[in-house]
């Protein structure tokens, strides 16, 4: 594996990694959205929301994690929709919100992040590279 790719790799780890974290907080954003009493609330939690997933599709297209950005873009578009739907209506719009998340958070986890086997078998194994410093 060239230097490209092991950075490669190493970024999108990174990426995992962190937008995890991001991922479950949007989680807790759209139940929050749910939940809002009033219009103001709605309006905090729907921004808050919009700004966690734009920042996790820039995220993901820096890191080339092309599987995440779909779904988030979907995801985006909908919270959009969701602020110019009637009140009334908004309820029904949640299923799709939670949908489109689900398949955000499995396009994430599905992200292989593994080194290809042709760089573990160049890796040395942990006894090989406990003699090798102590030489």
């Amino acid at each position: 594996m060239n230097t490209y790719d092991r950075f490669r790799s190493s970024l999108l780890s990174e990426f995992k990694r962190k937008a995890q974290l991001e991922v479950r907080s949007l989680w807790a954003d759209l139940m929050e959205l749910e939940e809002a009493l009033d219009e103001r609330a709605f309006f905090a939690a729907r921004e808050q929301a919009l700004r966690r997933i734009r920042v996790l599709g820039r995220a993901a297209s820096a890191a080339n994690a092309h599987q995440v950005q779909s779904p988030g873009h979907t995801l985006e578009l909908m919270l959009v929709a969701l602020m110019q739907a009637p009140t009334a209506a908004r309820p029904d719009l949640f299923e799709g919100l939670y949908d489109a998340l689900r398949k955000l958070t499995g396009a994430l986890y599905s992200i292989d992040v593994e080194a290809p086997v042709s760089e573990r078998a160049q890796q040395p194994d942990e006894l090989t590279l406990v003699e090798s410093c102590a030489d």
